[in-house]
């Protein structure tokens, strides 16, 4: 889907994020490239995977962060409850999932 809006003229980017338009504008920059044969079909082909795998490598960072900050969400009012009214370790523990306590 992505490469065939590169292919047009003026690509619809209103509903892609940051990852997905920097595709589009890559790989449209390549294809204008191939079309006044300044490269190879198979020199595009190849640039081509590349940044698919590098779209791919994106996407699953940020499914991971998406996972983390679910995570770090669920357990805030934990985290706060800990800070508050646990022990040390608890407080300590707080500090340093926060990033506060670096030792």
């Amino acid at each position: 889907m992505l490469t065939d809006r590169a292919k047009t003229k003026d690509p619809k980017k209103d509903d892609l994020d940051l990852g997905e338009i920097f595709y589009i504008e890559i790989l449209k920059a390549y294809i204008a490239n191939f079309r006044v044969k300044n490269i190879t079909a198979e020199k595009l082909s190849e640039r081509q995977k590349a940044i698919e795998t590098a779209l791919l490598q994106y996407y699953q960072q940020r499914e991971m962060f998406d996972y983390h900050i679910r995570i770090n969400n669920r357990c805030s009012h934990i985290m706060t409850e800990a800070e508050k009214s646990g022990c040390p370790i608890c407080k300590k523990l707080v500090r340093v999932f926060d990033g506060r306590d670096l030792e």
